[in-house]
């Protein structure tokens, strides 16, 4: 734009000269006319030059217009970078916990998959409500560990062949059932307050100089041969097989002191029969 002026104020002084030299000398019309017309060139030429610098001045303008825009628009619109890295993972994690989404991951199915995948995420709505199922669930496993843990007794190597033996010496004659039994009253008998808290004293518990267990006060209980019968009927009673209803004594009668006998039905509660024993709890 500098030179543009430069040129023009220069062609200006030089018409200025050559008008001044017209008037005070005498010059042909032929001089004249070629005077006019290199005037007029070099005005032409000027124009066309300042023309030109107009238009390639615009064109850079509109060039940087353009630049500027495509700058904004990259601010504007960040490119979406692949998460790496602790990013990655625990958006994985986030995306794997929201169960009204559907996870949809990028890639092929031969892909194999790494931690902190590239994933993408579509809102779907869920009909699945895990709520109340999850919380009956809980409920359940609950009230089976509570039982467990109070089925299950606590029992050293000795108080299980302690129970093996009185159950053999008492009910070696019964079926399955009646020696599962026996050994249901001697767990009753531990779980409850008036009696002691393990199998091997609740066996061999004496009262005023009197055995609970017949077997126990006569030795039979050291020398019965347990059979396999037997075991099995303790291990299932340990595993929680019961019939008791709650029964903390049993008698045969045909066997049992009289005085004994009018005890168990005048002071204790009868609950049923099974094989040759009754059994009774407190009333």
């Amino acid at each position: 734009m500098n030179i543009i002026c430069v040129i023009l104020t220069g062609i200006h002084h030089l018409l200025e000269k050559a008008r001044r030299y017209v008037q005070t000398s005498r010059v042909s019309k032929r001089c004249r006319r070629n005077c006019a017309l290199f005037a007029v060139g070099v005005t032409v030429v000027a124009a066309a030059a300042f023309g030109f610098h107009g238009v390639h001045a615009a064109g850079k303008n509109r060039a940087d217009e353009t630049g500027q825009k495509e700058k904004v628009k990259e601010k504007e619109e960040p490119e979406d970078e692949s998460p790496y890295g602790l990013e990655a993972i625990l958006q994985g994690v986030l995306i794997s916990q929201d169960t009204q989404t559907e996870v949809k991951k990028v890639g092929t199915s031969l892909e194999n998959v790494m931690v902190g995948q590239r994933v993408g995420k579509r809102e779907m709505e869920s009909s699945l409500d895990f709520e109340d199922q999850g919380a009956q669930e809980v409920a359940k496993l609950q009230n089976s560990a509570l039982g467990m843990s109070e089925s299950n007794l606590k029992m050293s190597d000795e108080d299980y062949q302690n129970l093996l033996q009185l159950v053999e010496a008492e009910a070696g004659g019964e079926d399955m059932k009646g020696k599962i039994l026996v050994a249901n009253v001697v767990f009753n008998r531990v779980k409850d307050p008036e009696f002691p808290s393990s199998i091997s004293e609740v066996i061999w518990e004496n009262v005023a100089g009197s055995a609970q267990f017949s077997p126990t006060a006569d030795g039979r209980i050291n020398t019965v041969t347990v059979s396999e019968e037997t075991r099995e009927a303790v291990n299932r009673a340990i595993d929680g097989e019961d019939y008791s209803q709650g029964a903390l004594f049993f008698m045969q009668e045909e066997y049992s002191d009289e005085e004994n006998a009018r005890w168990f039905k005048e002071d204790l509660k009868f609950l049923f029969t099974h094989g040759v024993h009754d059994f009774y709890t407190y009333p």
